[in-house]
């Protein structure tokens, strides 16, 4: 009995962490496509669109080391 509640929890854990990946996949692609639609190109712009890549490997990586809230 007890092991059928860890499994269900780990599914749970789990569903919670593709649904937090996937949101913020969708966010940052709005963002960068908002980013690109409404800023001149320049290198200020690559930069900001570097930053926010490098953001969210940093949510991923902290994700998988610490999970979700």
């Amino acid at each position: 009995m007890g092991w059928h509640i860890e499994e269900e929890a780990k599914r749970f854990v789990e569903s919670k962490r593709i649904q937090f990946l996937g949101g913020l996949a969708d966010g940052v692609d709005d963002l960068a496509q908002y980013i690109e639609d409404n800023v001149h190109q320049s290198d200020e712009r690559d930069y900001a669109l570097k930053a926010l890549q490098e953001a969210v490997l940093w949510c991923r990586w902290s994700v998988e080391k610490h999970g979700i809230k």
